[in-house]
């Protein structure tokens, strides 16, 4: 009997996959393009929602709003935030329409990596897209591999 790669057995499942960059700090970085937009975004299983920085509402055409949620990161107080409803987000080959993001002041995350020598990010992936495409992340060969 043949063993069967894990990129099989998740093609075979209607997965696709998108190469992820490692950071120096172990994070992982994915391009995506929101609104017709590439951007690099951090992968972070850890985070609620998707979001992107404040100051690229305009950049990524995001319609935002004021929103009564806070955001609160390890590196951070809790920070004002706004929500943009019904965006296109496209990561490798899997795409999604009406596609919620949340805007915060992502200054601190940038400061932070800046520190490091590590280019800056425009937002973070989070749970709210890994859990809906069925995520699974092979962090031995560095692939996201999201359910169509």
């Amino acid at each position: 009997m043949s063993m069967r790669t894990l990129y099989q057995l998740l093609r075979s499942k209607g997965y696709t996959r998108v190469r992820l960059q490692t950071l120096p700090t172990n994070h992982y970085v994915v391009v995506a393009t929101l609104n017709e937009v590439n951007g690099r975004f951090i992968l972070d299983t850890g985070a609620s929602s998707t979001c992107v920085s404040t100051e690229l509402a305009v950049h990524f055409h995001l319609n935002a709003k004021p929103s009564e949620e806070k955001a609160s990161s390890a590196s951070a107080n809790e920070l004002d935030t706004e929500v943009a409803h019904h965006n296109t987000l496209k990561i490798g080959s899997w795409s999604s329409k009406r596609r919620s993001v949340v805007l915060f002041d992502m200054q601190a995350v940038n400061l932070a990596l800046q520190k490091l020598e590590i280019e800056s990010v425009d937002g973070i992936i989070g749970a709210d897209i890994l859990q809906s495409t069925k995520a699974v992340i092979d962090y031995q060969n560095d692939w996201l591999y999201l359910k169509k």
